[in-house]
C-alpha cells in the first residue's frame, strides 16, 4: 500500500490561529479523510481480556495487500491482508467464509467475539494539530504512539494528536461480534484548548426556581505543551449571569472534565431550554460554544447534578417525583438501574408516578460504564445518600431495582448491602460475567499457571453475586424475567430461582411468556418490564427490619462493604478468602458463628434483646457482658480465644476496610496520576503518555476527573489528601525513589525483589499496591518496568474497567502481550498486616 489517497482539504488555518502567535503548530484546515485502508480479521478473543496476539509488535508496522495472518476462526487458518475504501470516514470489514452460525452452535455468544485490524496512510506538509473521530475502535496507533478510541460510538470522544511532516502510518484495533463498522477520521483543533459540548453533564433547571447546581465541561488540551491559566466562564455575553474558576494545568495532548457551578440567581418560567454561553480563555486564545439547558415543569421527571466524593467530578441522576408531591411527608424510594446504554433520565421516565414514592436513576458513571460494580457501585451508593439528604425519605422503604446491566447491578448492590433496602427487584438481571458470556476463550486461560490465575479469579469472587445470597436473609425478592428473552435468557434468572429455594428464602418469581427483553403488555403509561402494577406493588408492601434477629453475611472484600446491619467485620486473618458470619439473637443469648475473621464489632440496641447480664457465643466460645445502653462492643480473635472489648484493638500497619487493597482501590478515592521525570527523555515521555492515557480511560469510562502532575510536585498537602498513581520505577520516579526501600516489592538495578528474595525472570514489569510509606491512610500503586525492555509492558494490566481481576500486585514479562496471566510470574495479596505472605 504505497498509493496515499487522501482528502485532504485545503491546508490553510483557521483564522482565530492566524491572529495568535506561533506558538503552537498549526492545525489542519479541513476535516483529513483517509479512503485507502488494508484490513485483516476475524481474529479470536477471549472476553473481557482483548488480546489478539497475531501482531506480535507493531513498531514500524506496515503490512502489504496480500500478506497472510494466522486466524483460527478462517477457513484454512488464516486471512489476508484486503483492500477497503472509506466512505466519508465509515468502514465496514467483510469477513468472508466465517461459519459465524456454526461457531454461535459451539461456543455460543462467546465464539462470536473476535478482532480486526485495519491500517492506513497518509501524508502532511509539516507537523499539524488535529482531532481524532474514533468511533467504534478499541484503539489506534499513529506512528507508533496508541491513542484510545470510542467503542460504543457515542460520537463525544475526540482524541488530540499530532500529524508528522511527512509520512503518517495509522493502526487501528476494532472488536466486537462477527464483522466490524468504524469510523475515522481527523478533523480541525480550532484552538489549543477546545470544549467538548456534546459531552457536558448538565441539570436540568426547573421553572420558578432559583438553582445553582454545578455543570462538568470537558476540556481537551490540542497542543504539545503544558497549559496553565486556563479560565472556563460560564454566563456573559448577555446573560444574566456570569461564573468563572481557572482550569487545573493541562498536559499535552489531555483531557479533563472539571465542574463549575452554574450561578443562576433569579427564576426562568417560559420556555423549553435556555442556552447558556460557555468559554476557554489562554493567552490570548478564545474558544467559545453554547449550552442548551432543558427547563422542566414542577413535577416532572429532571436531572440533579452533585460533584463526587470519588474524584470530585460532576456527575448526575434523574427524579421521577411523587404525584402531588408534599415536602412535609415522608415517601419511599424506588431506585432503579439502567441498562447496558440506557440513560439515567430516560431510565426514570419509563416509570409512571407513584402518589408514594421517588422514582430515582444513577448513572453507573456513564450509559455503559462499570455494570454496577466497582466505581458503578460507588455511583449508586452516593446518589442514594444524596438523596436521603436533599428528600423526605423514608430509610425503611428504599426499593432497589433495575433491567439488563441493572438488573445485574441489583444483584451484585443488594446481596452486597443487603441492610439499605426493603425489598430488591432485578428484571432480566444476569449472574456474572463468567456465567453471562463465558471467559474460556481467553488466552490467559491457556496459558497461565493455575496459582497466579487463581489470585485473579479471587479478586473478582465479590462480583460473582450467586455466592452471597445467603446474604439475602432479611432482604424480600422480586425477580421479573420475559421467556423469551434473547439477550439475557431465563436461565439466568432461573438459578438465582433454584438457589433461593435451596435457601428457604423469600422471593417471587414472574417469568412472563413470549416476551423479549424490553417489554410492555399494557398501553397505559409506564414500561411493565420495570414497572408492572404486580411488581409496584409486592414493593409497596415491603418494609426493613433494621434490626433483624437472625443475620448472615459472607463477603470476600471487607473494602467493598464490611456492615451488615448491626454488625461489622473490621478484620480478617486471610484478605479476600471467603469471610463468613452469622449471627442469632436468642432470647439475652447471642450465638456467632465466624469463618475468616479476626475482629468484629456489633453495635447493641435494645430493640435487639433485653437490658442486663446477656451472654455472648462466638464459635462456641462463652463470653460475658452487662448491657445497660446502646454500645458497639468489639470481639477479636488472639491465640484463637475471642476477646470482648469496648475499644477497638489497635493495629500498626493493618488490612482495614478503609484500607484493603486491591489494586483498583486506588482510584476509588481522590487519585492523581504522577508520572516520572527522572529518566532520559524517552522515558519521560513515555511516562507522561501512560497517564495521559490513564486521564483519557477515567473520563471515556467513568465520566471522570484525572490530574496529571509531574513527580517534582507533589506536596506535602497531596500526600495527605490523594493517593498516588505512580508511573515509573525508582530510576524514573521521584516519589519511587523515596519509597521503593519501604515497599514489599522493589526494584533494584533491572530486578525485581520480594522482600530480600529475586523474583526470576528477564524485563519484568511491576503492579503493585501499598500504604504510601509517606502517608499510610492513603495508597500507592506503582507502575514500573525494571528495564527499558520492560517499560514498553508496564501499565500492561489496566484496571479502570469492571472485571480487570487485579490483586494487590502482578509481576510480569513480556509474553503477557500474546498469552495474557500466561505471562504472569508472580501474582498475589498481601496478608492481613501488608505483610509479604
Amino acid at each position: 500500500m504505497r498509493r496515499l489517497i487522501v482528502l485532504w482539504g485545503l491546508l490553510i488555518l483557521l483564522p482565530t490561529i492566524l491572529q495568535a502567535e506561533p506558538k503552537f503548530a498549526p492545525t489542519i484546515g479541513d476535516t483529513l479523510i483517509i479512503k485507502d485502508w488494508l484490513y485483516a480479521g476475524p481474529f479470536s478473543v477471549g472476553a473481557r481480556e482483548g488480546i489478539v496476539d497475531v501482531l506480535r509488535d507493531t513498531t514500524g508496522f506496515a503490512p502489504k495487500e496480500g500478506e497472510r495472518v494466522p486466524s483460527i476462526l478462517a477457513p484454512g487458518g488464516e486471512v489476508k491482508w484486503r483492500r477497503v475504501e472509506s466512505q466519508d470516514g465509515s468502514l465496514k470489514l467483510k469477513y468472508e467464509n466465517i461459519e459465524w452460525e456454526s461457531l454461535e452452535d459451539i461456543y455460543g455468544v462467546a465464539g462470536l467475539l473476535d478482532a480486526g485490524y485495519a491500517y492506513a496512510e497518509f501524508s502532511s506538509p509539516d507537523r499539524r494539530r488535529a482531532l481524532a473521530v474514533a468511533e467504534k475502535i478499541s484503539w489506534f496507533k499513529l506512528n507508533d504512539e496508541l491513542f484510545p478510541g470510542d467503542p460504543y460510538g457515542h460520537n463525544i470522544v475526540r482524541i488530540p494528536l499530532i500529524i508528522s511532516p511527512g509520512r503518517n502510518r495509522v493502526l487501528v484495533k476494532v472488536s466486537g461480534f462477527g464483522g466490524h463498522r468504524f469510523i475515522f477520521k481527523l478533523i480541525p483543533a480550532p484552538s489549543p484548548i477546545v470544549t467538548l459540548i456534546k459531552d457536558t453533564t448538565l441539570p436540568d433547571i426547573i421553572k420558578g426556581e432559583v438553582m445553582s447546581p454545578p455543570v462538568g465541561i470537558t476540556i481537551l488540551n490540542t497542543t504539545s505543551k503544558w497549559l496553565q491559566g486556563i479560565k472556563l466562564s460560564l454566563g456573559g455575553e448577555g446573560a444574566f449571569f456570569k461564573t468563572e474558576r481557572l482550569v487545573p494545568p493541562m498536559a499535552p495532548l489531555s483531557v479533563i472534565k472539571v465542574p463549575i457551578d452554574l450561578g443562576m440567581k433569579k427564576t426562568i418560567s417560559e420556555g423549553d431550554t435556555i442556552s447558556i454561553p460557555v468559554s476557554l480563555s489562554f493567552e490570548g486564545f478564545t474558544h467559545r460554544e453554547r449550552i442548551k439547558l432543558r427547563l422542566r415543569e414542577r413535577g416532572t421527571s429532571y436531572k440533579v447534578t452533585f460533584i463526587s466524593k470519588i474524584d470530585s467530578s460532576c456527575q448526575y441522576y434523574a427524579v421521577l417525583p411523587p404525584k402531588d408531591y408534599d415536602p412535609q411527608r415522608t415517601y419511599a424510594l424506588i431506585f432503579t438501574l439502567h441498562g447496558a446504554g440506557v440513560a439515567a433520565s430516560g431510565q426514570v421516565d419509563a416509570y409512571t408516578q407513584k402518589g408514594w414514592a421517588f422514582v430515582v436513576a444513577p448513572t453507573n458513571r456513564r450509559r455503559f460504564g462499570f455494570d454496577w460494580q466497582d466505581w458503578g457501585r460507588l455511583d449508586a451508593l452516593e446518589v442514594l445518600e444524596e438523596v436521603k439528604k436533599r428528600f423526605p425519605i423514608d430509610p425503611n422503604r428504599i426499593y432497589l431495582t433495575g433491567h439488563s446491566m441493572g438488573g445485574h447491578g441489583v444483584w451484585h448492590i443488594g446481596l452486597a448491602h443487603p441492610d439499605l433496602f426493603a425489598a430488591i427487584a432485578p428484571s432480566a438481571g444476569w449472574a456474572s460475567f463468567q456465567l453471562y458470556i463465558p471467559w474460556f476463550l481467553q488466552k490467559s486461560y491457556l496459558f497461565a499457571h493455575p496459582q497466579p490465575l487463581a489470585y485473579r479469579d479471587m479478586s473478582l469472587r465479590e462480583d460473582v453475586p450467586p455466592l452471597f445470597l445467603e446474604n439475602a436473609l432479611n432482604l424480600p425478592i422480586f425477580i421479573l424475567q420475559g421467556g423469551a428473552d434473547e439477550n439475557v435468557p431465563p436461565i439466568q434468572a432461573r438459578l438465582y430461582v433454584k438457589l433461593l429455594h435451596q435457601l428457604g428464602y423469600r422471593y417471587t418469581y414472574r417469568e412472563v411468556p413470549g416476551q423479549k427483553h424490553w417489554w410492555n403488555l399494557k398501553d397505559t403509561p409506564g414500561v411493565d418490564c420495570v414497572d408492572s402494577d404486580e411488581l409496584m406493588s409486592f414493593l409497596r408492601s415491603q418494609e426493613r427490619n433494621p434490626f433483624p434477629k437472625h443475620l448472615i453475611f459472607k463477603t470476600t472484600d471487607i473494602g467493598l462493604n464490611n456492615r451488615c446491619y448491626w454488625l461489622e467485620i473490621e478484620r480478617v486473618e486471610q484478605p479476600f478468602a471467603d469471610s463468613r458470619i452469622e449471627v442469632e439473637v436468642k432470647g439475652r443469648r447471642i450465638e456467632i458463628g465466624v469463618e475468616n475473621i479476626a475482629e468484629f464489632s456489633l453495635n447493641l440496641n435494645p430493640k435487639l434483646l433485653p437490658l442486663g447480664r446477656i451472654e455472648i457465643s462466638v464459635n462456641s466460645q462463652p463470653l460475658y457482658y452487662n448491657f445497660r445502653h446502646p454500645v458497639k462492643l468489639f470481639i477479636s480473635r488472639r491465640k484463637g480465644k475471642f476477646r470482648l472489648r469496648r475499644l477497638k484493638r489497635k493495629k500498626g500497619l493493618a488490612k482495614s476496610p478503609e484500607l484493603f487493597g486491591p489494586i483498583k482501590r486506588a482510584y476509588f478515592s481522590p487519585f492523581l496520576l504522577v508520572y516520572g521525570t527522572l529518566g532520559d527523555s524517552a522515558s519521560l515521555q513515555l511516562n507522561l503518555h501512560l497517564a495521559r492515557l490513564q486521564t483519557f480511560s477515567w473520563w471515556r469510562r467513568g465520566n471522570g476527573l484525572a490530574r496529571v502532575i509531574p513527580d517534582r510536585e507533589i506536596t506535602d498537602e497531596m500526600l495527605k489528601d490523594y493517593n498516588l498513581i505512580l508511573f515509573g520505577g525508582p530510576q524514573e520516579n521521584l516519589i519511587v525513589r523515596r519509597i521503593n526501600e519501604m515497599l514489599p516489592i522493589s526494584i533494584k538495578g533491572e530486578r525485581v525483589y520480594m522482600g530480600d528474595k529475586l523474583i526470576e525472570g528477564e524485563d519484568l514489569a511491576l503492579e503493585e499496591v501499598y500504604p504510601n510509606p509517606l502517608n499510610p491512610k492513603k495508597l500507592v500503586l506503582v507502575l514500573a518496568g525494571a528495564s527499558k525492555r520492560a517499560n514498553e509492558i508496564k501499565g500492561f494490566f489496566g484496571t479502570l474497567y469492571s472485571g480487570a481481576g487485579l490483586p494487590d500486585f502482578v509481576v510480569y514479562d513480556r509474553s503477557v502481550k500474546q498469552r495474557g496471566w500466561g505471562g504472569v510470574i508472580r501474582a498475589g495479596f498481601f496478608g492481613a498486616d501488608w505483610d509479604i505472605r
